[in-house]
C-alpha cells in the first residue's frame, strides 16, 4: 500500500480527533449555560408609579435542605396597580439538584411577576458557567475563573414554576480555547439540560501552549462546529449537536446527522459520537488537500478524549469507506489509537472484510489488498516530529494484488502479509509468512501459480512489485507443468521465474531436475543448470521413443521451449533408453517434429535387428562414433556426418556419411512402437567395412542386419585380405553368415572365394 493511502487515513483520525475536541469544548460550554439560564430570575426595569423601594431582595427555590438556584437584587421596586416588580443588579446563582453547579446570571434589571413567579429581562444578560468545584478553588486562590464558560445575551424569561428560562435572541459564548453562538435558547433546570434552538456555531483554537504551537507547523488551526441545535444534559452528561451537523477546519470536514459528546463526573469530554440521527444522515470525514481529495464514511464514528482534551482513540463502526484520488478503502470496523498529546495517528486497526485499494497515477498501475484485518502503524509521537506510514500488516490470512498492466496481474496470498516503509514513507518490503500462494496471469499465457513456506517482495516508489521470493517447499504449476524447489524467485521487469535447491519441473511427459531452472514466462523459454538430468516418460505420440520405456537426458546445461517442444543438451550431453545410448557435447530435442540430434563428439549404442534364423532372437550392439547425429523418429532412420564409425563386435564401418534404419521388434503393435533396432546400413562418399582381417573399400556400402550382408558398389569396389589377396568388382558382397563372397563384375555373379574369418 501507497503512503499516501496510509497517511490520508491518520489525518481522517486526526480530524476526528480536533473534531471531537471542538464539540468538547462546546458541550462544556452549554452546561455551563444551563446554569446561566436558571439564574436568569430577574426581570427588567418598568416605567410606572413607585409604590414602594426596598434597597435588596433574595428568592430561592428550595428541595429539602438543598437550594436549587437563588436570585439576589440589590434594589426590588414594587408599582403601584401592578403585580410587577422591578429588580436591579440582579444576579441568579444556579446550584442544581445535587449541587454540583455554580452557575452565575447577571443582569442590569429585570421584570418580577408575583402571580407566576417569572422573571423578565429584556436587557443584556450575562452568564458565568462553572461547577461548584471551580468556583471554590477559584475563591481559595484569591479570584481569577478558571474552567468558566462566559455566555452573554438579551430577552430571558425564567420561570420560576417550572424552573425554564429561554429567550429568542441571539447567544453568545466564550471558554478557554473558542467561542461560539446560536439563536433562541431554553434552559431546563429542572432536568439540567440546555438547548440552543438554531443556527449553532462554535469555533475552536488549539488549547496548546504558545511554545507548543511556534514548534508545530499543525498547531493554532481552527475547528468550527455548526448544527441546527444544540443539547447539553447536565444529569446525562451528555452533549447532542443536531445535523446537519458540521465540523470543519481548513483542511477537513466532518459531517453527520448527529454529533453527540459525553462528558465524564467532572464535565470534561470524554467521548465524541457521529451518526446518521433521526435525518438519516451517514457520517462522513473530507479532506481538502493541494494534490487530492479524501472522504471516510461509516454508520458510526466515535472519538475517545483524555481529561486534557487530546484524543486517545477514534473508531468507526459499519461499512466503512475511504475513497481518495489515488485509492479506496473498506471495512466494517476500525479503531485508531493516537499518540499522546499530539492527536496524530500511532495504530490504525481495520478488521471485517477489509480492502485497501490504490492507483498510481502516472502508470496506471493498480494494488489492492484484502483480508479481515489489518493494521498500520504511524510515527508521530513528537511535536516536531514527521508523521508518516512505518509498517501494515494483516492480523489475518490476507491477499496483495498488482495489475502491472491490463494484460499483467499478479497476486500474493498469506497467513500473514507485512509491509515496511522507508524514510521517505515509501513501501519498500513485503514479507509473506504462512502457507504463501502467488499468481501470475499474463494475457494469451497459462495462469502460473506456486505456493511456499514464506516469501517476500521487493516493491518500487509506486507501491507495485519488482521481484517475489518463496521460500521452502516451493510448488509452482502453469498450464501442463508444475515444479518444485526450496526457493523460487519472480522477477517483473524480466518476466522469469527461477527455481533453486533440488528443482524440478515436470510436464504430462517428462521431467527435468537441476540446480538452477529459470522460466522466462513471455517466451515460455526454460534454462537449466547444473547438474541437469531430464526423463522423458514418452506418454505423446509426438514424443521419441527409442524403446517402450523412458528416457533419460543428462548434462552440465539446458535450454528449451515448453511451447515448441525444444530442448538443448549441453556439456557432458548423455541421452539412453533401453540399450540404446547417445552421448554428445550437445544432444538437441524437436519434440514436435519428434527429431533427435547429438552434435560434436558423437558416441552413440545401438542394438541391431537379429539375423534371419537367430532362434534367441538376440543382435547384436553396434557403436556409432561422428560428429554430427540427427534421428527422425517418424522415419526411424539416424543420419550421421563427419568421421563417421559403426561397428559391432566382429564388423566395422567408416565413411563421411552413413545413414541407419531401423526397425521396431517386441510387442510392438505399430511400426512406431517397440524397441528400436538396427535393421540397415548405409554409408556415401567413401565406405571402408572392416571384418577381422579383411577390409573393403568403395564410394557406397550398405549393410543389412537381416542376412548379415555388406554391399559395397561405386567406384573400384576393392576387398583386401591376408590371405586371398585383393579382389575388385563392380559390386563385391560379403556374406558374414556364410563367409562366402559374391563378386558382380558386370559379366554376371560368381563366387570369388571362401573364406572362414578367424576370430
Amino acid at each position: 500500500m501507497k503512503r499516501s493511502d496510509a497517511a490520508r487515513y491518520a489525518r481522517w483520525s486526526a480530524l476526528t480527533a480536533m473534531v471531537l475536541a471542538g464539540i468538547t469544548g462546546g458541550i462544556y460550554l452549554h452546561r455551563q449555560w444551563v446554569a446561566h439560564m436558571e439564574r436568569i430570575k430577574a426581570p427588567p426595569p418598568l416605567a410606572q408609579d413607585k409604590e414602594r423601594q426596598s434597597i435588596g431582595l433574595t428568592l430561592s427555590k428550595n428541595e429539602g435542605e438543598r437550594t436549587i438556584f437563588t436570585v439576589q437584587a440589590s434594589k426590588s421596586t414594587d408599582f403601584k396597580g401592578q403585580d410587577i416588580s422591578l429588580l436591579e443588579d440582579v444576579k441568579i446563582t444556579v446550584f442544581g439538584k445535587t449541587g454540583a453547579r455554580h452557575d452565575v446570571i447577571h443582569t442590569q434589571s429585570c421584570n418580577y411577576a408575583k402571580t407566576d413567579g417569572a422573571i423578565q429581562c429584556s436587557g443584556n444578560v450575562q452568564m458565568d458557567l462553572q461547577s461548584a468545584e471551580d468556583a471554590q478553588r477559584a475563591e481559595r486562590q484569591g479570584g481569577g475563573k478558571s474552567n468558566v464558560i462566559h455566555v452573554e445575551t438579551g430577552g430571558v424569561t425564567f420561570e420560576r414554576s417550572s424552573g425554564q428560562a429561554q429567550t429568542t435572541q441571539t447567544v453568545k459564548f466564550w471558554f478557554a480555547n473558542g467561542e461560539g453562538e446560536g439563536i433562541g435558547a431554553i434552559y431546563f433546570s429542572e432536568q439540567g439540560v440546555l438547548r440552543l434552538l438554531r443556527e449553532v456555531r462554535i469555533k475552536l483554537q488549539s488549547a496548546e501552549p504558545a511554545v507548543a504551537q511556534a514548534k508545530r507547523a499543525e498547531a493554532g488551526k481552527e475547528v468550527y462546529l455548526q448544527g441546527s441545535s444544540l443539547e447539553v444534559g447536565k444529569l446525562s452528561r451528555k452533549v447532542v449537536l443536531s445535523g446537519p451537523a458540521t465540523a470543519t477546519t481548513d483542511t477537513q470536514q466532518l459531517t453527520a446527522g448527529e454529533m453527540t459528546v459525553l462528558l465524564d463526573d467532572q464535565y470534561r469530554a470524554q467521548s465524541l459520537v457521529a451518526e446518521p440521527g433521526s435525518r438519516q444522515e451517514t457520517p462522513e470525514l473530507a479532506s481538502r488537500g493541494q494534490k487530492e481529495n479524501s472522504k471516510l464514511q461509516a454508520d458510526l464514528m466515535r472519538a475517545e478524549l483524555t481529561p486534557a482534551g487530546w484524543v486517545k482513540t477514534v473508531v468507526a463502526e459499519g461499512h466503512v469507506q475511504g475513497t481518495s484520488t489515488n485509492g479506496d478503502m473498506q471495512a466494517e470496523h476500525g479503531i485508531v489509537e493516537m499518540w499522546p498529546r499530539v492527536n496524530r495517528a500511532k495504530l490504525v486497526t481495520l478488521r471485517g472484510d477489509v480492502r485497501l485499494s490504490g492507483q498510481d497515477p502516472k502508470s496506471g498501475n493498480s494494488r489492492k489488498l484484502t483480508s479481515n484485518s489489518v493494521q498500520l502503524s504511524f510515527s508521530g509521537e513528537k511535536p516536531d516530529e514527521r508523521a508518516q506510514l512505518l509498517h501494515g500488516e494483516t492480523l489475518e490470512r490476507g491477499t496483495m494484488e498488482w495489475s502491472d498492466t491490463a494484460a499483467v496481474q499478479s497476486k500474493l496470498s498469506a497467513d500473514k502479509l507485512s509491509v515496511d516503509f522507508g524514510a521517505a514513507g515509501k513501501a519498500q518490503h513485503l514479507v509473506a509468512t504462512g502457507n504463501v500462494e502467488t499468481q501470475r496471469e499474463l494475457k494469451g499465457k497459462p495462469t502460473q501459480t506456486a505456493t511456499g513456506d514464506a516469501g517476500d517482495a521487493q516493491l518500487d516508489a509506486a507501491g507495485g512489485w519488482t521481484q517475489m521470493t518463496l521460500h521452502g517447499h516451493v510448488h509452482m504449476k502453469e498450464g501442463e507443468r508444475s515444479a518444485e524447489a526450496q526457493q523460487a524467485v519472480f522477477a517483473r521487469a524480466t518476466q522469469t521465474a527461477v527455481l533453486t535447491g533440488q528443482a524440478v519441473v515436470r510436464d504430462e511427459s517428462s521431467e527435468t531436475r537441476g540446480t538452477k531452472i529459470t522460466f522466462h514466462q513471455e517466451t515460455s523459454d526454460m534454462e537449466v543448470e547444473g547438474k541437469v538430468r531430464s526423463t522423458d516418460l514418452a506418454k505423446k505420440k509426438s514424443d521419441i521413443e527409442m524403446v517402450p520405456s523412458p528416457a533419460n537426458i543428462t548434462a552440465d546445461h539446458m535450454t528449451g521451449n515448453t511451447k515448441s517442444g525444444q530442448a538443448v543438451y549441453t556439456g557432458h550431453a548423455r541421452l539412453w533408453q533401453g540399450p540404446s545410448v547417445l552421448e554428445a557435447d550437445t544432444i538437441e530435442l524437436l519434440r514436435e517434429s519428434r527429431i533427435l540430434k547429438g552434435n560434436g563428439n558423437v558416441r552413440a549404442t545401438f542394438p541391431q535387428a537379429a539375423a534371419e534364423g537367430n532362434a534367441s532372437k538376440q543382435g547384436k550392439i553396434w557403436r556409432v562414433f561422428s560428429t554430427t547425429l540427427t534421428f527422425w523418429d517418424a522415419e526411424n532412420r539416424a543420419h550421421l556426418e563427419k568421421n563417421v564409425v559403426v561397428q559391432s563386435e566382429d564388423e566395422r564401418m567408416r565413411g563421411p556419411v552413413l545413414d541407419l534404419y531401423f526397425t521396431r521388434q517386441g510387442d510392438a503393435k505399430s511400426a512406431s512402437e517397440g524397441t528400436m533396432q538396427i535393421s540397415r546400413a548405409v554409408s556415401t562418399g567413401g565406405v571402408v567395412v572392416e571384418q577381422g582381417d579383411r577390409r573393403g573399400t568403395a564410394e557406397n556400402g550398405v549393410y543389412t542386419a537381416s542376412d548379415r550382408k555388406f554391399v559395397l558398389s561405386g567406384g573400384t569396389p576393392t576387398l583386401y585380405d591376408a590371405t586371398e589377396g585383393t579382389t575388385t568388382g563392380r559390386e563385391l558382397t560379403f556374406n558374414l553368415a556364410d563367409d562366402t563372397i559374391v563378386v558382380d563384375s558386370g559379366n554376371g555373379l560368381r563366387t570369388l572365394t571362401r573364406h572362414r574369418v578367424q576370430k
